[in-house]
């Protein structure tokens, strides 16, 4: 994390994750990495044809199965499955300027109207000489735009043992071709500086609106499963880690889903 080490796959963060009803885990390990994303979509089941909006829970580690120090997350990127969708027409967005250096009270206060997504995060901070000190806050998810694109913009605040408050901003993309639509990507040393390293997240993904007498969700999901089938398993997301000196790290999250007729 930051131009130390980051523990956590944040935005498996904004991964619209796997299983129905019970939560299931990826796991992936590697060159002495190991990250483990654990997910739940709620409802279980969707349309088949079109999309419905969805709750997406998330709990994510990266971690040295040997116990030592996890090497530097440099880049994060999430690609979403087509039969995922990011939706933001129509709410608020929010500035970094206005969550950046804040409580997450002044967030809130700041940018409610476009908050999507808040959980907890646990870290180790790092200070020059002493071993890391743990300590644990709020994360929050906001709806926003990079160069006038849309974004997402996760917040991290603690107050012990000092006040910090971060910004990761993940940009959004639309890929035209593929398994997978939309990509999220963010650089973690520009957003986190020498601060320390997460160790892990919890963090809820929701939101529904109204735009223009419609209402809306930011995230929405549909079940591909054939004509005959009732339910099907497809690779709803696929996350990739890139670490300082050695080879990227590949998880995919795949769903299982149900028809709604």
């Amino acid at each position: 994390m930051g131009s130390r080490r980051w523990r956590l796959a944040l935005v498996a963060a904004v991964v619209l994750a796997s299983a129905g009803c019970v939560a299931h885990a990826a796991v992936v390990q590697i060159e002495g990495v190991r990250i483990t994303v654990l997910s739940q979509v709620m409802p279980y089941k969707l349309p088949r044809a079109g999309t419905a909006p969805i709750a997406v829970l998330l709990a994510g580690h990266l971690e040295n199965p040997d116990g030592g120090v996890p090497p530097q997350l440099q880049k994060l990127t999430i690609r979403v499955n087509r039969h995922g969708l990011l939706q933001s027409k129509g709410l608020p967005t929010c500035r970094i300027p206005e969550i950046e250096a804040v409580s997450t009270a002044r967030a809130l206060r700041n940018c409610k109207d476009a908050l999507i997504g808040s959980g907890q995060f646990w870290a180790n901070i790092i200070f020059s000489g002493q071993p890391p000190y743990p300590t644990r806050g709020r994360l929050l998810v906001f709806n926003g735009r990079l160069q006038g694109k849309p974004a997402l913009f996760a917040q991290i605040y603690t107050a012990n043992p000092f006040n910090s408050s971060f910004v990761i901003p993940f940009s959004i993309r639309h890929i035209h071709n593929g398994t997978f639509g939309t990509e999220l990507s963010a650089s973690l040393p520009e957003a986190l500086g020498s601060w320390g390293y997460l160790d892990r997240i919890k963090l809820t993904l929701k939101r529904k609106y109204t735009y223009r007498g419609r209402g809306l969700s930011y995230f929405n999901a549909g079940c591909p499963a054939p004509r005959s089938a009732p339910r099907t398993v497809f690779p709803l997301a696929q996350a990739n880690f890139f670490f300082a000196d050695r080879r990227p790290v590949t998880l995919t999250v795949s769903k299982t889903c149900g028809v709604k007729e």
